[in-house]
């Protein structure tokens, strides 16, 4: 539990108090009058607010943003059995990261921080990149929204930068440098937290298919760009728009960027060509697989479809056809 207690009215107005993780914010903060003081009187200096919030304590990590340009009181409460509570007032705004690495809770100043392990391809969140390629760094720190706000974050390797797509404090996803050869490289991350890097691997290759949550599917589109799904199978003859990252090195032909090694597509077990496999034109990173399906192939609403290049296998995902 975060909270304030009984602060002056016209300094709550100006008071921000956040808590997220990775799943999220920790619902919305609750404002208390206190009406009367702990003598049952009124409070001399007009009406006190109290605001608290509370999360479950499940995630591993929780970033707190807390604070006002003026003196205020603070906590942090440990709700678990034998938990204790820790001060945060301050007179400015402050972020903090709270974890808990044994038993007690602990609440430290946020920094950046990040594992090898936690950086993965943005289409399935398993290992693998590759040059051109998005990533997605998993951590603490990595950006806003918190207090105080900052610099926009920045990514590199081996001081070559790295395009950010999208950031939050929990999660980065960036395209890796196109022209980044295969190998071991030194991966780091500045935000308004301070910096930190690790060192990762980059493959030529790293064929991955956009997954659509859990549900077995994949960003996939019939020929006239609906989504394909059991409600809208595509019809044999036509052709699938499969789209996904890490297919490495590209090369110019005309106005479009397809990829140096071959790309197929094997459907229900049957490998076949492709029309097209490159950038999908105006995106950083994502690459396009348009894949003909023969008449003769067997209709369903659960086939299977996975890419392959390089004598690589991608994830497997699941299409419709009719």
């Amino acid at each position: 539990m975060v909270g304030a207690l009984s602060q002056a009215a016209s300094l709550m107005q100006n008071f921000a108090m956040g808590v997220n993780s990775a799943a999220g914010a920790c619902g919305v903060p609750l404002d208390l009058l206190d009406a009367v003081d702990s003598s049952g009187n009124p409070p001399a200096a007009g009406a006190l607010i109290s605001r608290l919030d509370v999360c479950d304590g499940s995630q591993p990590a929780y970033q707190i943003g807390v604070g006002a340009a003026q003196p205020y009181h603070a906590f942090v409460t440990d709700l678990a059995a034998g938990g204790s509570s820790i001060d945060i007032s301050g007179n400015a705004a402050e972020t903090y990261k709270v974890t808990r690495p044994l038993l007690a809770l602990a609440v430290t100043p946020q920094d950046v921080s990040f594992t090898a392990g936690a950086v993965v391809n943005a289409a399935t969140f398993t290992s693998g990149i590759a040059p051109g390629g998005i990533m997605a760094i998993f951590g603490t720190g990595l950006s806003g929204p918190g207090v105080p706000s900052g610099p926009t974050t920045a990514v590199d390797m081996d001081g070559t930068m790295a395009t950010v797509l999208w950031a939050s404090a929990f999660q980065i996803n960036a395209q890796v440098p196109a022209g980044m050869a295969p190998g071991v490289h030194t991966l780091r991350v500045r935000s308004v937290y301070g910096v930190a890097q690790q060192t990762v691997s980059v493959a030529a290759i790293a064929p991955a298919i956009f997954a659509m949550g859990n549900s077995g599917m994949g960003a996939v589109l019939n020929q006239d760009f609906s989504m394909n799904g059991p409600a809208n199978p595509l019809p044999r003859g036509q052709a699938l728009l499969v789209y996904a990252t890490g297919l490495g090195a590209v090369t110019r032909q005309g106005q479009l960027s397809v990829t140096t090694a071959t790309v197929t597509a094997v459907v229900n077990g049957q490998e076949l060509p492709v029309e097209f496999a490159g950038l999908a034109p105006g995106y950083a990173g994502l690459y396009q697989v348009n894949v003909p399906i023969p008449g003769a192939t067997a209709p369903g609403l659960g086939v299977s479809l996975t890419l392959k290049e390089g004598g690589q296998l991608s994830n497997t995902v699941s299409v419709a056809l009719e």
